[in-house]
């Protein structure tokens, strides 16, 4: 008799989109089971539309759903599809209460998770993996034997519309390369510096190619900075949500970001990546996964790594692992991709 799956993520949008293959070795090994997924409001899109995903919640944790009364009301919603299994890549101490709460026979998680006793089959979080690979490690106790490791993400055809939209609107020459920059982070500290990012989009629209700005609406000034007065540079800034962003990171030649979603965004489609590491370290296992793909950062720094994900300001007060980093360094990995 197939099962029925909860899996729980309400981490950020890189941390999500590095579950899907969860789901996709979960229907390749239980092809009638029910698969269900517990995410924050802003992240639900990255799984609405893919076809392997049966159900969706969504866990406002931040908002209307914060406090005692929001996490039982989301414990009671979750009891009333009676899982028979309970996956939790999250390990916070919230994330694990829900799965204690969740009724389900079983329940995997990480030994390195809050709280761990809650779940009654533990997983070790290699920390030489890949951090989609360590979710993966959770389906060991399941004893699947086919493990699907692409990751599968969908946008549709009113996505599609309004990107091709967007580059009927800006006469974007289908014969010139595409570079998309995501310029921003959550963490200041994993923010290359703004002035940097506007040399090298400068320097690429000098050169003849396409640019796109990527970020969220809190990094219109940061974008506005960066575009200046070239109006060939295209601002999708706040313009897209995350289906959008999906269809346009598929048609790009090149992406350039800080270590942040977009490369995992590109990772999906196998987009050529230049990814930018200060604060953070790619042995965390949050690097690219693309065939092609340049990973620049400052070696020999004795502060490096300064924190699992940055920090508001450099603690040394010299903020190096970023400066360090120039346009040419970029640029130079840049033209080595395209």
């Amino acid at each position: 008799m197939s099962k029925r799956y909860l899996i729980i993520q309400t981490a950020f949008l890189g941390d999500t989109i590095l579950t899907e293959p969860l789901i996709e070795t979960i229907k390749k090994n239980d092809k009638d089971s029910f698969v269900c997924v517990l995410v924050i409001p802003q992240n639900r899109d990255v799984f609405s539309l893919n076809p392997k995903v049966d159900n969706i919640i969504t866990y406002d944790k931040h908002g209307k759903d914060n406090g005692l009364v929001g996490f039982f009301k989301i414990v009671k919603q979750i009891n009333r599809f009676d899982f028979d299994v309970v996956i939790s890549p999250h390990t916070s101490f919230r994330s694990s209460l829900v799965a204690f709460f969740s009724s389900a026979k079983l329940r995997i998680g990480f030994n390195e998770a809050d709280i761990s006793f809650v779940y009654n089959k533990k997983v070790n979080k290699d920390k030489r993996l890949h951090e989609r690979d360590k979710n993966l490690q959770l389906l060991i106790p399941l004893g699947f034997s086919e493990i699907i490791r692409d990751i599968q993400l969908f946008y549709n055809e009113e996505n599609e519309k309004f990107i091709e939209g967007i580059f009927e609107a800006y006469s974007v020459d289908k014969n010139k390369k595409i570079v998309g920059i995501s310029h921003s982070s959550v963490w200041p500290t994993k923010r290359w510096p703004k002035k940097y990012f506007k040399e090298v989009a400068d320097s690429l629209t000098d050169l003849g190619y396409t640019v796109i700005l990527f970020g969220t609406a809190k990094d219109t000034e940061r974008s506005e900075f960066i575009k200046g007065d070239n109006n060939k540079i295209i601002d999708l800034t706040g313009k897209t949500g995350i289906k959008d962003m999906f269809c346009a990171v598929s048609k790009l030649d090149l992406l350039i970001s800080n270590d942040s979603a977009p490369v995992h965004i590109a990772s999906a489609y196998n987009i050529p990546t230049v990814d930018i590491y200060g604060p953070t370290i790619p042995e965390f296992g949050f690097y690219p996964l693309s065939d092609r793909n340049k990973i620049l950062q400052i070696d020999g720094l004795d502060c490096r790594p300064c924190g699992k994900h940055g920090s508001v300001s450099c603690h040394k007060k010299h903020f190096k692992c970023m400066l360090d980093i120039t346009p040419k360094m970029i640029l130079d990995a840049s033209f080595e991709l395209l």
